[in-house]
Formats: structure tokens, C-alpha cells, sequence
């Protein structure tokens, strides 16, 4: 399957399932969840589907287009279901069937994991997916976003488009996958950029301008806070985080720098919540008494 039918299947699958197909981000981010819309709407509660394709950017990543799926540049598509009841593996098992995937032929694993994005103090539990030996998806019950428990926990499912529809076409690497039937293959229309953003994570990103932009938008995000404007203090700090990984691929984060950097991120995260849900008043984002238990370290997940 191309990666432009399997983006639409995935779309009209999920539309069917009573989800809001919404737009992507429009930041630089590592990861689906991190969508600000997406963020302060499951903080509200109450039931709610969306799904959406997301860009996401993630430099530590970058291999100069030499390997064959690990990528600074690839694809996700994320399903948020917030507040129902649903199977969400058969769900997940259905869908993989609308993309052609016969189960009685490829091999699908599903394998205890727990998830942590310290960036936007979030963690969950779920499963990564494994098919035919290759992770290409992961299902996660959020326990904790924003700082707050979540009660009852939303679950996302996170497609890593790329490896998924490798796994089903048997392709040896991303840049053999066809864009459309017929048409360009992925490598003609993203290879280039691939090679470029590799490149400049690793070589040509000014460590300078990115230290003084990190800063730049603490204080932004700050004045946003204060001004009563947490989705724009919440997408200042999140825009902060590609600047950190930019800073970490040059190899100039020394010691906790990285977490530090984290934290504060966080920090401007978490008072954006508290703001949304005082403005949105009790009945928004109630949180339980319970103190949860600390997320056990992960391996791969960006913040």
C-alpha cells in the first residue's frame, strides 16, 4: 500500500469510528501528543475521538538518510478516544485489517511498556505493538497529563506511519515505499530534507542562537501565562523542545543540562493546565486524590 492510501484508509477509518479528523500541529514537535489542541481538550474530560496525521521532528534521529527507518523527519498518525469503553486493541487489530494486513500471515505482537513525555509532565501505560519483528505502534492509557491525573485514563494510539506500511509492503527500507500508486516513491519527495535537517542537526546548528532562543521563549511563554494566554504559553514551551534536541545532537549538553532544560519546559506546561482548567471552572479536569506511582525509565521515546 502507498503511503498516500494508507494515510487516507487510516482516515477514513477512524472518521467512521466517530473521530474528528483534525489538522496537524502546527509546530515542530517530537511526538503526536504534544498538539496543543489535543492537549487542553483531554485535560477538560468528558468524551471526546480525534485523529489526526502529525509531522513530527525528532534531530537525535537523523542518520543522513542512510538508514532504512529511523528518520529525523517521519510520520505519525495519532488517535486520541477520551471517555469510552472501546476495545481499543481490537479496534487497532480492525484497522490494521483496512490497510490490507492479513493477521493470519504477519506476526502481532503486543508487549508491556510504560510512556513518559517529562516535557509536558504526561506518562501512561499500554502496549508497543510489534509486527513481523518491527515496533510500529503504540497504544497508551495516559495516567498522567499536564501534571494531573487523568480519571478515567484517554488512550492515544500512536501509528508510526513509515514502519507500519514497510512492515505490510515488505519494503527494506522507508525510501523504496511509493508515495501514490504509480507515482513517486517516498525517497524522490523526502530524502532531500532528510539529508538536510541530518546535516544541520549535527553540523550547522548554531549553539548560540539556539541557547539565547531557549530562553527567548521561556520569557515569551511567561508573558503569554501572564497576559491569561496559556495555549500560547503552552506552544512557546513545547516549540522550546526541538531546540533542546537541536542542542543535544551538536553534543553541547553537558551533565543534567538536558533535564533541566526539560524541566522548565514543564514547568510553563504544567501552570498552562492549572490556568486552562481554573478559566474552564471545577467541573474541567477534576483531579483524584491519588498520588501516582513514578513511570519506570523508557527506551527510544523522545520527551
Amino acid at each position: 500500500m502507498a503511503v498516500q492510501e494508507g494515510l487516507l484508509t487510516l482516515s477514513r477509518f477512524w472518521a467512521e469510528k466517530g473521530c474528528l479528523v483534525l489538522s496537524p500541529a502546527e509546530l515542530e514537535i517530537p511526538s503526536g501528543e504534544l498538539h496543543p489542541e489535543v492537549f487542553f481538550r483531554l485535560l477538560e474530560g468528558g468524551t471526546w475521538r480525534a485523529a489526526y496525521l502529525q509531522g513530527v521532528r525528532r534531530p537525535l534521529d537523523g542518520r543522513h538518510g542512510r538508514h532504512p527507518f529511523r528518520l529525523a523527519r517521519h510520520l505519525q498518525f495519532q488517535v486520541v478516544l477520551q471517555g469510552t469503553d472501546d476495545d481499543v486493541r481490537a479496534l487497532y487489530l480492525e484497522s490494521l485489517r483496512a490497510l490490507g494486513c492479513d493477521l493470519a500471515v504477519h506476526d502481532v505482537r503486543f508487549t508491556e511498556w510504560v510512556w513518559e513525555a517529562r516535557s509536558i509532565a504526561a506518562w501512561g501505560l499500554g502496549w508497543h505493538v510489534v509486527l513481523d519483528g518491527l515496533g510500529v505502534t503504540r497504544l497508551t492509557f495516559i495516567q498522567e497529563l499536564g501534571g494531573r491525573e487523568m480519571h478515567p485514563a484517554p488512550v492515544e494510539v500512536t501509528y508510526g506511519v513509515e514502519r507500519l506500511l514497510m512492515s505490510l509492503t515488505e519494503a527494506k527500507s522507508v525510501y523504496e515505499l511509493p508515495w501514490a500508486e504509480g507515482g513517486a516513491a517516498y525517497g524522490e519527495l523526502r530524502r532531500p530534507g532528510e539529508l538536510e535537517h541530518s546535516r544541520y542537526a549535527v553540523e550547522v546548528a548554531g549553539v548560540d542562537a539556539l541557547t539565547r532562543q531557549l530562553q527567548d521563549l521561556a520569557d515569551e511563554a511567561r508573558s503569554a501565562l501572564g497576559a491569561g494566554l496559556p495555549l500560547l504559553a503552552y506552544e512557546l514551551a513545547v516549540r522550546s523542545v526541538h531546540a533542546i534536541d537541536l542542542l543535544d545532537a551538536r553534543g553541547v549538553l553537558a551533565g543534567g543540562q538536558r533535564e533541566e532544560h526539560i524541566e522548565r519546559v514543564a514547568s510553563i506546561v504544567t501552570a498552562a493546565a492549572d490556568y486552562h482548567l481554573e478559566e474552564k471552572g471545577p467541573a474541567a479536569g477534576e483531579v483524584s486524590g491519588v498520588e501516582p506511582s513514578e513511570p519506570e525509565d523508557t527506551d527510544g521515546e523522545e520527551e
